[in-house]
């Protein structure tokens, strides 16, 4: 009996020993692990702080896509101080702080590491016409945004539009987009478009002055320029110099003003 109870009591302590060794090295294996993730930590911070990775001149902001602004001219409207790790750029603040200048109408940027550099991919907007807006000079591209001229003064290539506008307001300025197609496509080319007074809209054709009143909706509009396609004939029956004005104001009943002619007494 001595002898069977002696043999398990001698393989538990063994059991016991070998269990608290397993956990001792566990311990240690946890010490070094969180040691080394601390190590290549450290590592990594003190490698992605090092001077290489660094933005120190406008040289390595990489302008691609512009047609008409100068490199020079992006380069100003970023606000970037020197030096600064590319890791720390902000880039999604300059991407909006980009497309918020009226020319550009989307922007894209990268980084890149070898060579240390940022792209930046920009999309101009195109003028269609010039544009006046509240009594200052400027371009409006399709959708209706408004440029100022001054973004073009030192621009490498100029706008070069045939369309005027004279007197855009903000709130005529939301007609644009859906009005512009009509315009272009219209049976008569216009070449001015005279909103300075609200109440009546005047188009410049090769048939002289067009009244249309208030502009209301597309709908009217289109109406409007397929009655002055059917009096385009007007000019071989009538002097263009007689002409005063087209009257669409009315697109169902459009009249022609005419000057009177001097009579033969005069």
């Amino acid at each position: 009996m001595t002898d069977s109870t002696l043999i398990p009591a001698d393989s538990l302590k063994n059991q016991r020993q070998t269990l608290r060794h397993q956990r001792r090295l566990k311990g240690w294996q946890g010490v070094w692990r969180f040691l080394f993730l601390c190590g290549m930590t450290g590592g990594l911070i003190w490698s992605v702080s090092l001077p290489h990775w660094l933005i120190r001149e406008k040289s390595q902001i990489k302008i691609l896509g512009n047609e008409r602004l100068d490199k020079e001219q992006i380069h100003t409207m970023l606000d970037i101080s020197y030096p600064q790790l590319i890791w720390k750029l902000p880039i999604h603040r300059l991407r909006q702080q980009l497309e918020n200048q009226p020319p550009l109408e989307s922007v894209y940027l990268t980084r890149q590491l070898l060579p240390v550099e940022v792209t930046v991919m920009v999309k101009e907007r195109q003028p269609v016409a010039e544009a006046t807006m509240e009594g200052k000079a400027g371009f409006i591209d399709n959708q209706g945004v408004w440029i100022p001229r001054s973004f073009y003064q030192d621009a490498k290539v100029k706008p070069s539009v045939k369309l005027k506008v004279l007197g855009l307001s903000p709130h005529t300025l939301t007609y644009w987009e859906s009005m512009y197609p009509l315009i272009i496509n219209s049976p008569l080319e216009i070449t001015t478009i005279d909103w300075r007074d609200p109440s009546n809209l005047i188009l410049h054709t090769a048939l002289g002055a067009v009244h249309c009143g208030t502009y209301r909706d597309r709908e009217q509009f289109l109406k409007q320029l397929q009655g002055l396609g059917k009096l385009r004939q007007l000019s071989s029956q009538v002097a263009k110099e007689r002409i005063i004005y087209l009257d669409l104001s009315n697109p169902d009943a459009p009249s022609v003003h005419l000057k009177d002619i001097p009579s033969e007494s005069d």
